[in-house]
């Protein structure tokens, strides 16, 4: 189109050559301090990323340059699943140019605009992922020093991502003071106001505190007409609940321990954690996206108020810190150690996906039907298993899938010429390729049973048409050659599936439990039969009883089959707990 701007990013390369990279800037998203923030696409891959332009002539002096590039070292040096990511930098003869995570449901300031205040449910599933994102920040030496609803955003699946670090500092040793006046008024720590004793971690701790109570009630505790009256308000701490609104005794008792003003009397992170507000019911790890618009329904509410075996708030950071990483780990006998080399790279997903409402859909497919083509590359991302079938092998097993949850789901197709699709809102849709007929599973909100509808290719409803377009799109270039005949074991498909650093985990119903490891090698554990198939690194398939594997001495093999043992304990144990088969 005419009127679009080219951003030409030029730079040498090792031999001496210069490369030019070329991105097209969309629509603008916002504005702070010196910089605009725009939608931008790579041109090369068509990636579509957030792009900060900061005008070199607004920042001349240079206290105001030192501060952009200590924003730009300290956001580079920060590797979190709930803080926006830092992509690259550069440099044209008019802006500086950061590149960052494009987080599609913008930030939680237009989320409170529309939805005026949120309920408690609401509140602890973005709080604790707020506090993953602190916790990380703090372990790193960094204080964000400007935590409001405006720097906090949400990702297309509704995760939270904290971002814009043009205010934080990194403290060079542990006991450090800073004595910069900073931050946004409503959310300013006292001492920062009253800078003689300087301030550190704790200030992160009071935004967060102001952040809570501002979701509950609508407006931040200290808001006044004036910056003046408000900073007055803080420095003796004067505010109240108003009587109007419902907030529970717990919220209240945490929101009134956070807001003291000595900063040593503030609870820690792991205090917070351990806090009645976020242990007395269970907690969503994600929200539906109909929840940017309407409060959630009565009957999803109620499915969380059971409360917890084990203290909720703690067990979700531990999930968001350190996710299926630090399971290998626990394992310290020498024979179970998984080498570097096992490493995926794609990132670990979280041992407990929750399951997230159908409404979700619009943002796990996005635009799917005009786009899925273009993004989708279905033969250069397809992953395809080695097993070939033996007696005493599962019959049914994942032949090839494609991971893009990052845009849309997981697809796969079966041995017997089975198809799926795993959408990032826990749906699902299964077919047999030979037939023009599928069915879509989802979830009831108000429990974790499933409802399965028959559906035809030739009448798609209106609510599936995008789901529909992906797998259509995705077996359209994918096939089984040589399909297996087991009609003895009915319709099967993916129940639960599962990303680690080492490995992709595949749960069917028919009970196989299929692991795939980073150098090629593969686990089938079958629970009707209780054999397992074992492909090695040549392709070359076993077939033995577990005893066979524990008694044969053959360390390759039981390493992997611990480290699997470990992993659908933790998911079995999660599934328990959430009441999900």
């Amino acid at each position: 189109m005419l009127d679009q701007q080219i951003i030409e990013e030029k730079y040498t390369e090792p031999n001496g050559n210069v490369t030019t990279k070329r991105y097209i800037k969309g629509r603008f998203l916002g504005k702070g301090g010196f910089a605009s923030v725009y939608e931008m696409t790579k041109i090369d891959t068509q990636q579509v990323a957030a792009v900060k332009v900061i005008e070199k002539s607004s920042i001349t002096k240079g206290r105001a340059r030192q501060k952009l590039m200590n924003e730009i070292k300290i956001h580079r040096s920060l590797h979190h699943k709930h803080i926006v990511n830092f992509e690259h930098s550069f440099e044209d003869e008019n802006n500086f140019y950061i590149i960052l995570e494009l987080c599609q449901n913008e930030s939680m300031n237009y989320l409170l605009k529309r939805r005026k205040r949120l309920i408690e449910l609401e509140v602890q599933c973005y709080l604790l992922q707020i506090l993953s994102a602190i916790r990380h920040m703090h372990t790193q030496r960094v204080i964000h020093r400007d935590i409001k609803l405006g720097n906090i955003f949400l990702s297309n699946l509704m995760e939270v991502k904290m971002g814009d670090f043009g205010l934080a500092a990194r403290l060079e040793y542990d006991g450090e003071r800073k004595r910069t006046i900073c931050g946004t008024p409503n959310y300013i720590a006292p001492e920062i106001l009253d800078c003689r004793n300087g301030h550190s971690y704790e200030v992160d701790i009071w935004s967060f505190g102001v952040l809570m109570y501002t979701m509950l009630v609508g407006r931040p505790p200290f808001d006044s007409k004036d910056v003046k009256t408000t900073y007055s308000k803080i420095k003796v701490n004067s505010y109240s609940f108003p009587i109007n609104i419902e907030i529970s005794q717990d919220a209240k008792n945490l929101i009134s321990r956070i807001l003291v003003i000595s900063p040593t009397e503030r609870p820690t992170i792991d205090e917070i954690l351990e806090h009645p507000f976020f242990n007395r019911n269970k907690i969503p790890s994600l929200l539906p996206t109909c929840s940017l618009i309407v409060p959630l329904s009565e009957s999803y509410v109620k499915a969380f108020q059971k409360k917890p075996s084990t203290p909720k708030g703690t067990l979700l950071i531990k999930n968001f810190e350190d996710d299926v990483q630090k399971l290998p780990r626990s394992a310290s006998h020498k024979n179970t150690e998984i080498k570097p080399e096992f490493l995926l790279q794609s990132p670990a997903a979280k041992l407990d996906p929750r399951d997230r409402s159908e409404s979700q859909t619009a943002a796990a497919t996005g635009t799917a039907t005009a786009s899925v083509s273009s993004t989708f590359n279905i033969k250069r991302n397809a992953v395809s298993s080695s097993y070939v079938y033996a007696e005493g092998g599962p019959k049914v097993w994942v032949k090839s899938w494609v991971d893009y949850t990052h845009k849309y789901g997981l697809g796969y197709v079966l041995s017997n010429s089975g198809g799926g699709f795993y959408y990032n809102d826990m749906s699902k849709i299964i077919c047999d390729l030979k037939t023009e007929s599928f069915k879509y599973i989802s979830k009831k909100a108000d429990n974790n049973d499933e409802t399965v509808v028959s559906q035809s290719f030739a009448n798609v409803p209106d609510a599936l048409q995008k789901k529909v377009s992906i797998i259509r799109h995705f077996l359209k270039h994918i096939n089984v050659t040589d399909p297996i005949e087991a009609k003895d074991e009915g319709v099967v498909y993916v129940k639960k599936w599962l990303l680690t650093n080492h490995a992709i985990f595949f749960r069917l119903t028919n009970k196989v439990v299929q692991v795939y490891f980073k150098d090629y090698t593969e686990v089938l554990l079958c629970g009707n039969n209780k054999n397992l198939a074992y492909v090695d690194k040549n392709k070359k398939t076993s077939i033995m009883t577990l005893n066979e594997c524990m008694d044969s001495g053959n360390r390759e093999i039981i390493k992997r089959l611990k480290y699997t043992k470990e992993i659908l304990t933790g998911m079995l144990q999660n599934a328990a707990e959430n009441n999900d088969n």
